[in-house]
């Protein structure tokens, strides 16, 4: 078991934000870092109906759903201060049934793509997060990888 730590980059002063990420990626190849791939996170929100709601003024609450390319077959939804459900990827299509109960909150599709890298134990992982056509930041996860160690 590792441990993952996913932060925000601040785009590079007088750099713009694809300018950074190519830095980035030149400087983990320098430290010998190799490509491995690309992945790719998804987030959609989405907000109690309106019908739902037992009296006016009453706050709705959100459910975040997401996929993930490391995990293709699976499909993630977070509920607001609430647990975390996992399914197989037809959980859109039942989302799409459940429209009397939840709606998709409009233009709350936000996206992180990149390239993945190994650097001896890490998992290095720098995307760009997009919501819509237009570019909002930088990612970058760090992933310990557990080694199994031989004793001879």
């Amino acid at each position: 078991m590792g441990v993952t730590c996913v932060s925000q980059m601040p785009v590079a002063e007088g750099k713009s934000l694809q300018q950074t990420v190519e830095l980035l990626t030149k400087k983990l190849e320098m430290l010998g870092a190799e490509k491995q791939g690309t992945f790719c996170v998804d987030c959609e929100t989405y907000h109690t109906a309106a019908s739902t709601l037992g009296s006016q003024g009453q706050a709705g609450k959100l459910m975040y759903v997401m996929h993930n390319s490391e995990y293709p077959l699976s499909c993630f939804a977070l509920f607001e201060n609430g647990p975390c459900l996992i399914a197989d990827t037809n959980f859109d299509v039942l989302m799409v049934k459940l429209k009397g109960f939840f709606q998709s909150a409009k233009a709350s599709k936000i996206e992180t793509r990149g390239t993945r890298y190994q650097y001896c134990d890490f998992l290095v992982k720098v995307g760009t997060v997009t919501m819509g056509p237009s570019a909002r930041g930088i990612s970058v996860e760090i992933k310990t990888v557990a080694t199994a160690l031989k004793h001879g």
